[in-house]
């Protein structure tokens, strides 16, 4: 019987981690959680359920720099990153000369939070996992037409500024997906392209149309290329859909002060939100390998020592290595804009460099919270942070180039960080959350 009931343990062992357990700690939380094991007897029975590796010594939330192809393919997307950025800039003037600071204006504003929330979104269903473009490859034929019908076509239709915006959306959106297969660099220099067409006076509905078209085959082609039968699965549809409310949340959070001017100052908004931009993409990536650094971590560490608070945990060291990575490259990048002020007029405010570092701390923030199950806190968060950045123009003005954004940030980081601490401090938590959400 014995036997019986360890064979199934390692079953389920096998089903929730997709693979074996790397050690007692591990095994136990699995056997506990999904089983229901008294913790006794799910530590008795986690013993024989580890692979033999031998004893690892304690890692301490070191995550060593990736090798190889990984690394370059890091990269070339943040390059991609940085020419996606500078090139949409650029058609501000350009879009803004034939159509009007109003409707480019308008179109910004309905685009940029639709497209950060179909992007968080599809992360969260699909591309933050290994295998993520196999597994949108399975549903997606489904998922472009429910997004076509759902988003892009209604837009479409809205009179002004509604076919610029479906056209941003797609372009965006597609660009997420050809970006996650290793692309980026094409979708850059596509992006480059369609600047220098549109600067010279080409009509600015064909060349985006030609871009869209462009950028959704490229898309279907990523995903097409990797059609291939994996056992992950993907994320939950209420959690994708979670995740996109917040996504847009933190759109609206970029769009909702209007001191920044988004299609009306030209090419200044776009370029000062770049080091925060960087910075946000060092620390995520820096956070990427949370769930395997705090498994690493605990490893040979004894289970009544694996629930205690300590800011050396694993996982707090982690996190304040992302959080001073993400701040340390937003101030220097910062500081080169202020010394090359004169040519980025527009964009030497620190007010407004200092909003964009803030949203781009609570956004990692917020994706933290929703990747280990806080969804709620990072809710309220954002709910916080967007009734605070509408009230202040009415409460202090809009003299502050970036404030009322800056302010509704600041609220944002300063309630998701609690939640955040309480969870990190602990690596045994996290390391349960993480069965849990899986």
């Amino acid at each position: 019987m014995k036997e019986l009931e360890d064979e199934h343990a390692d079953g389920v062992m096998q089903a929730r981690l997709g693979r074996r357990a790397r050690d007692v700690i591990e095994a136990t939380i699995v056997l506990e959680a999904w089983l229901g094991r008294p913790a006794h007897s799910a530590m008795s029975a986690a013993r024989g359920l580890v692979a033999g590796d031998g004893d690892p010594k304690p890692d301490r939330g070191r995550v060593e720099a990736p090798e190889g192809d990984e690394q370059q393919g890091v990269l070339v997307e943040g390059v991609a990153l940085v020419l996606s950025i500078l090139s949409v800039a650029a058609w501000a003037t350009p879009l803004s000369r034939v159509l009007g600071d109003g409707v480019l204006a308008a179109a910004i504003g309905v685009a940029l939070p639709i497209s950060v929330a179909l992007q968080w979104a599809l992360r969260s269903r699909y591309l933050s996992r290994r295998t993520g473009l196999a597994l949108l490859a399975r549903d997606g034929l489904a998922l472009c037409a429910l997004t076509a019908f759902a988003c892009a076509v209604p837009l479409a239709l809205m009179p002004g500024w509604g076919p610029l915006a479906a056209i941003l959306v797609a372009i965006w959106v597609g660009g997420t997906v050809v970006t996650r297969r290793g692309w980026g660099l094409l979708y850059a220099l596509t992006l480059v392209a369609t600047s220098v067409a549109l600067a010279h006076h080409a009509q600015p509905y064909l060349v985006l149309g030609l871009l869209t078209a462009f950028t959704l085959s490229v898309a279907l082609a990523a995903v097409l290329t990797r059609r291939a039968a994996t056992e992950e699965r993907a994320g939950t549809m209420s959690r994708a859909l979670v995740a996109g409310l917040l996504g847009g949340a933190i759109g609206l959070l970029l769009v909702s002060d209007p001191s920044l001017g988004w299609g009306v100052h030209g090419v200044h908004p776009a370029i000062a939100l770049v080091p925060s931009v960087i910075g946000s993409f060092w620390g995520g990536y820096y956070l990427w390998n949370l769930y395997e650094a705090v498994p690493r971590g605990l490893s040979g560490v004894p289970l009544h020592r694996a629930g205690r608070a300590a800011m050396t945990d694993p996982a707090m060291m982690l996190f304040l290595g992302a959080i001073l990575r993400l701040v340390g490259a937003t101030v220097v990048l910062s500081g080169v804009l202020l010394f090359i002020g004169r040519w980025t007029h527009g964009t030497d405010d620190v007010s407004v460099l200092f909003a964009f570092g803030c949203v781009a701390l609570v956004s990692l923030l917020v994706g933290l919270l929703e990747s280990l199950g806080r969804r709620r806190a990072g809710l309220i968060a954002c709910s916080a942070a967007l009734a605070v950045e509408l009230a202040w123009p009415q409460v202090v003005g809009t003299h502050l180039a970036g404030g009322a954004l800056a302010a509704g940030a600041t609220v944002g980081i300063a309630l998701t960080i609690p939640p955040l601490l309480v969870l990190l401090a602990r690596s045994g938590r996290v390391l349960a959350t993480t069965l849990w959400i899986q």
